[in-house]
């Protein structure tokens, strides 16, 4: 069910809208949407396309991701549970490929979804908000990519000697995670 446009005040403390001045923030609700998703109901589906950025402002989702995307009885793990003011899409938001998970609403859910094409808009407008949107965006995707490679590197150095040749369950993800890097 879509709702009225949200309300600015609810916007200025998030950290996707840091930054944001009055103006930057009428130009964003401009283009969004305030959908509702009731509990169970699957709001992103892995493997599925969409170019749509979601931010969350009620409730909690959980995204899952399926081991082998092809099978959907396939083992499922959990990724993450989200909390307001978390945001998703957002890979596919920037770069139009498939949905990496799946997300799921846990409870009753209020979201901001951002269309792809009217951001597009603003962008060739030249629209200052939509630069501080994908600024905002890149610097949450830079928070999550360090989180990983720590956990990367606790992963490789748990129950390894490091004068012992890479393991190749380890040279394989390296190979696939840093794509154009020259791996040592």
């Amino acid at each position: 069910m879509t709702r009225p446009p949200v309300d600015p005040e609810t916007l200025r403390g998030m950290p996707l809208f840091n930054g944001f001045n009055t103006t930057d923030i009428a130009q964003i609700i401009d283009i969004s949407t305030v959908v509702d998703f009731p509990p169970e109901q699957r709001i992103l589906e892995q493997g599925a396309t969409s170019r749509d950025l979601w931010i969350l402002l009620e409730g909690r989702c959980e995204v899952v991701r399926r081991a082998n995307p092809q099978d959907a009885d396939t083992k499922q793990v959990t990724l993450a549970h989200l909390d307001p003011p978390a945001h998703f899409g957002d890979m596919s938001f920037f770069n139009p490929s498939p949905h990496s998970a799946d997300v799921h609403a846990q409870t009753a859910v209020r979201v901001m979804q951002i269309e792809h094409a009217n951001y597009d808009d603003l962008i060739r407008d030249g629209v200052l908000a939509a630069y501080k949107l994908a600024f905002n965006v890149t610097a949450a995707l830079v928070r999550r990519l360090r989180r990983m490679d720590d956990w990367v590197t606790e992963l490789a150095a748990t129950d390894h000697n490091p004068c012992d040749p890479p393991r190749p369950e380890w040279q394989n993800f390296r190979e696939k995670l840093f794509d154009r890097w020259t791996i040592v």
